[in-house]
């Protein structure tokens, strides 16, 4: 276990149930709930389709009603945000891209078999994305 999760997990695991991920999650539910709700009709950005798209996939196979709220919140943000801020919108491609180059490196682990394995409806529906990831990580020697 990394020294960060030891701390997280560990360490001091009520104060961070308590005094940090708490507030945190009550805050960003609050503030996003001011956010209008993205949909395919009011956004024009195409990437702004592409995460409801993906975020609808995502709530397809989330089954955990105590922290659906906070995803709902996530996603509006992550969507609402840059879809009238060009600013957000242009850092958050950048960051994807460096993601991507990490990716291509095979420098990103794809996830476990069977995960995630609480809450989850079926942990193996696997993509091409999941294939792509698996096949990048574990056969970097094939992209170099």
């Amino acid at each position: 276990m990394s020294s960060l999760s030891r701390d997280i997990l560990k360490d001091r695991r009520q104060y961070f149930i308590d005094k940090v991920k708490a507030p945190i999650i009550k805050a960003l539910v609050t503030l996003a709930g001011r956010y209008p709700e993205p949909t395919l009709e009011n956004v024009t950005y195409p990437n702004d389709k592409v995460w409801i798209r993906v975020w609808d996939k995502f709530f397809w196979l989330e089954n955990n009603p105590g922290r659906l709220s906070l995803f709902q919140a996530i996603r509006k943000v992550m969507i609402g945000e840059p879809a009238h801020d060009p600013y957000y919108r242009d850092r958050m491609q950048v960051i994807l891209e460096f993601w991507l180059d990490e990716v291509l490196e095979g420098n990103w682990k794809p996830r476990s078999l069977d995960h995630p394995t609480e809450c989850w409806k079926n942990p193996n529906v696997r993509g091409k994305g999941y294939e792509f990831l698996k096949e990048r990580y574990y056969h970097k020697e094939r992209y170099q």
